[in-house]
């Protein structure tokens, strides 16, 4: 699926852009502060229904307006055309609409468009918590699997009613809620494991790719030892009741890297964590492209996750595969390589306003 026509309106600085994306590279060129992040930031909006960036969300809105609005149109071999929008008030909730008609689950949209999303703190990938690993785990497995996302949901309510339980030393219900935590998590753990299984070897190759210098083993850890979760969880009966929290489940699974037995986030300089963080989004974007699922690439700040040897391979292999990009720089000779893609798109931004190079 490719983004086409996009259109926004009071997104930070952006008062008012209407852009016809390409369907290869779209580069915006511009200072600091001029709106390219911001623009980046209605795409991932529209399509996740938040931004990438902390805060509430009416710190997105443009001052002194009261309403954002955001629309797209979409073009797919199979699906045809579709158009969706989102539009929040000043203090309101989010609306986001397919086709004229009111979406009731944010993900409904997300499903549309696998999103890779790569900002300047990418390598938080390696270095960060396992959270962040988890969720770039399940970012995979929701798009080879739509109901996913439900089942994360239910599972995140029963792991909360379940530690609130256990913090009010009230069992009545406890039994109920464990049983539930059990079959949710035994489902979400077999997911992320046969999903993982299956993008390993594209991120080995893309890192192989990307530097072949680096030798890094990958590993799923469901988030408990021993066999079946409802085992771990008995077993932790006592801890559980003594500290108030539920120690095993896929609430504690991550993806481990090691580098010469040693932990990459531990022994991989930060250069280093950047070129394998990259091979863990393109490795994604490779599966999901060869299940006839490609990705939007949104990039901000082209350059400043790779250093130039790293860059030239890493937009090398993005242009072999042929996806859709977003990407913005300060630096025009940065971002060189993008502007040399066949069919690519530059668009020059000032306050807010984007104009189409000739």
């Amino acid at each position: 699926m490719i983004l086409g026509r996009l259109d926004v309106g009071n997104v930070r600085n952006i008062a008012s852009a209407h852009l016809d994306l390409g369907p290869r590279a779209n580069l915006l060129l511009g200072p600091n502060g001029a709106g390219k992040t911001a623009l980046l930031e209605a795409v991932h909006l529209l399509i996740r229904g938040r931004s990438f960036r902390p805060g509430k969300p009416e710190t997105v809105l443009r001052q002194g307006e009261e309403r954002i609005e955001i629309g797209a149109g979409l073009q797919d071999a199979v699906l045809g055309d579709v158009r969706i929008s989102y539009r929040r008030e000043r203090g309101g909730r989010a609306e986001l609409r397919r086709d004229g008609k009111p979406v009731r689950q944010l993900s409904e949209v997300a499903a549309l468009l696998p999103i890779q999303l790569l900002l300047p703190d990418l390598a938080d990938l390696v270095f960060g918590a396992p959270a962040v690993r988890r969720q770039w785990l399940d970012w995979g497995v929701f798009h080879v699997k739509h109901d996913h996302a439900g089942t994360l949901r239910r599972y995140a309510r029963a792991l909360r009613h379940r530690n609130a339980l256990l913090k009010a030393r009230d069992h009545r219900t406890l039994p109920s809620w464990t049983a539930q935590l059990v079959e949710l998590g035994a489902q979400l753990a077999d997911a992320r494991g046969t999903y993982f299984d299956g993008v390993r070897g594209e991120v080995q190759a893309s890192l192989a790719a990307l530097d072949d210098d680096l030798a890094v083993d990958f590993s799923y850890s469901r988030g408990w030892r021993g066999g079946a979760l409802a085992d771990a969880v008995q077993d932790d009966f006592d801890w559980d009741c003594r500290t108030g929290t539920t120690h095993s489940g896929p609430h504690r699974a991550d993806v481990e890297m090691t580098c010469r037995g040693e932990a990459a986030s531990s022994t991989l300089s930060r250069g280093q964590g950047k070129a394998l963080a990259s091979a863990l989004v393109l490795g994604q974007a490779q599966q999901l492209d060869g299940l006839g699922r490609p990705s939007l690439f949104l990039i901000d700040d082209v350059g400043a996750e790779l250093d130039d040897a790293h860059s030239q391979r890493f937009y090398g292999r993005l242009g072999a595969m042929g996806s859709q990009v977003i990407a913005t720089s300060a630096n025009p000779a940065a971002s060189a390589m993008l502007r040399a893609d066949a069919g690519g798109r530059v668009f020059h931004v000032k306050h807010g306003e984007f104009v189409p190079a000739s």
